[in-house]
């Protein structure tokens, strides 16, 4: 908004310039010849006759307004240029995004791969260990049967020692009836 209004402000006091320019040029006049036939001689006379302050200032009026056009043409190309550096510095996050992304998705699959290794070799551990495990129950058992078993044949053979021994008490305990017997026997001859 403000280069439009400083343009239109340059534009009014050329115009001004031209009009005064054109004010001057008629007053002294240059005796109905086209503006071709004005030689160096003539426009020298005719800046000295108007004034060189106005010549200098419609020329750095001119030369200004070309500058701030070069300036305008400066600033579109600077603009395009920050644009494109732009668009291409969004082009190369978006790709490094993309690459990061990438990188990211194979770690979380190596990741999910080891994980699942992982879970194998700890279920094979775990089946060895209880193979183990069933194993030594197995042996353990063994074991128990061969005790029980043992067991059962010291327990026959002490119920078979204490029938003998019960016999031999018997036997010993008839015996001494006997010889009690026997004593009385003699003692009352």
């Amino acid at each position: 908004m403000k280069a439009w209004k400083k343009r239109k402000a340059e534009l009014v006091t050329v115009m001004l310039m031209g009009v005064n320019l054109t004010d001057n040029i008629a007053k002294y006049g240059i005796g109905g010849s086209s503006m071709d036939e004005f030689t160096l001689a003539e426009m020298a006379k005719f800046v000295v006759d108007i004034g060189i302050t106005p010549a200098l200032l419609i020329a750095f009026i001119v030369f200004f307004i070309r500058r701030a056009s070069d300036d305008d043409v400066r600033v579109k190309n600077a603009y395009t240029e920050a644009q494109q550096k732009i668009e291409d510095c969004n082009k190369e996050v978006r790709e490094r995004e993309n690459v990061l992304m990438a990188e990211s998705a194979k770690r979380e699959e190596i990741l999910r791969q080891e994980a699942e290794r992982r879970e194998n070799l700890i279920r094979k551990e775990a089946e060895k260990r209880e193979s183990i495990l069933m194993a030594n129950q197995e042996r353990m058992l063994g074991s128990m049967d061969k005790i029980t078993d043992a067991l059962s044949k010291i327990e026959l053979s002490l119920n078979n020692m204490e029938a003998r021994h019960e016999s031999d008490i018997n036997r010993i305990k008839d015996q001494m009836d006997s010889l009690e017997h026997k004593i009385d026997r003699m003692g009352g001859r």
